[in-house]
C-alpha cells in the first residue's frame, strides 16, 4: 500500500533533506527510510510513518518561537488536523508551518557537450551532477537555476532562455524544477561547492558516479530531448510505502 504524503511532512534544513538521500548500507544513491510507528490515521500519516531518527515532525520544526523566542510545543492547533510547532505563550500562539523545499537546477550544454560538476560538499561528496540547489527568497525558479550555475561552475546564462525540462516531487520533502539551457561559450570556473567542473559528451557521462537518482533521471531525459526544440516535461513522484521504502511513479 502506498500513501501520498501531505505537504506538511517537511524537511526544513539541508542536513535533514540530505539524509533522505543516504543509507549507511547502500551509499548516497540509496533511498530508504525506517518505520517504527504504526499508521493510526490516514490524515496523520506524516506524524506516524517515520521514526524520530528520520523525518518525524518533532525533529524538523523550531524549538523556539520564531516571533517571541518562547519554547514551542508540538500539538495540533485548533481547526488543524496535524501536529505543528506552536509557541508556548498563549498571548503569541505563533504556528511554525514547515513546508517542502524548492530545488532548482539546470542541465547546461555547449555544442553537444553537457556541463557536470563534481560535488565538494556532502552529501555525496565526490559524485557528479548538474548545477542545482535550493531556491532563494526573491528569485524566480529560472533565476535560481542561473544563480546555481554561476555559484557552482562560474557559468553565466540568460534565465529567459531556459526550457523547463523536468519536475520531481519527492514525497513532501522537495519539489525539484530542472531546466535545460544551451550556453554561448564553454567558459567555466569551479566554485567552492565543486571540486571539478567539465564538459563531457553524452557518451562520457559517468552514470555510476552520479550523486542522486534525480540527477540520473534529469540527464537521461535531457539526452532523450536533446534534438527536440521544445522538450517534453518529465514528471516523476517518489512515494513512501507502508514498509518505509520509496516507490517511484510517473507524473
Amino acid at each position: 500500500m502506498t500513501f501520498r504524503l501531505p505537504a506538511s511532512l517537511l524537511v526544513s534544513t539541508l542536513s535533514v533533506s540530505a539524509a533522505a538521500f543516504q543509507s549507511s548500507s547502500q551509499g548516497c544513491r540509496s533511498i530508504i527510510f525506517s518505520k517504527s510507528h504504526g499508521i493510526r490515521k490516514i490524515h496523520s500519516i506524516s506524524n506516524s510513518l517515520f521514526s524520530s531518527t528520520s523525518l518525524s515532525s518533532s525533529t524538523t520544526g523550531p524549538s523556539f518561537c520564531e516571533k517571541c523566542g518562547t519554547p514551542t510545543q508540538l500539538r495540533i492547533p485548533e481547526g488543524d488536523e496535524r501536529e505543528r510547532h506552536v509557541c508556548g505563550d498563549p498571548s503569541c500562539g505563533h504556528i511554525a508551518y514547515q513546508n517542502p523545499k524548492i530545488v532548482v537546477g539546470a542541465i547546461a550544454t555547449y555544442q553537444s557537450r553537457v556541463l557536470l560538476c563534481q560535488r565538494n560538499i556532502e552529501p555525496c561528496k565526490g559524485k557528479w551532477g548538474y548545477c542545482q540547489g535550493f531556491l532563494e527568497l526573491g528569485e524566480t525558479t529560472r533565476q535560481g537555476a542561473a544563480r546555481e550555475m554561476w555559484e557552482e561552475a562560474g557559468v553565466k546564462c540568460d534565465p529567459s532562455k531556459m526550457d523547463l525540462l523536468a519536475i520531481y516531487n519527492l514525497a513532501g520533502m522537495q519539489i525539484q524544477m530542472i531546466y535545460r539551457v544551451e550556453l554561448e561559450n564553454d567558459t567555466f570556473k569551479a566554485g567552492h561547492e565543486s571540486s571539478d567542473v567539465k564538459f563531457v559528451s553524452w557518451d562520457e557521462i559517468p552514470w555510476d558516479e552520479l550523486a542522486f537518482p534525480t540527477v540520473e533521471w534529469g540527464l537521461q531525459h535531457a539526452m532523450e530531448m536533446k534534438d527536440k526544440e521544445t522538450p517534453v516535461i518529465q514528471e516523476k513522484t517518489k512515494l513512501v510505502t507502508m514498509d518505509g521504502k520509496w516507490k517511484v511513479e510517473e507524473g
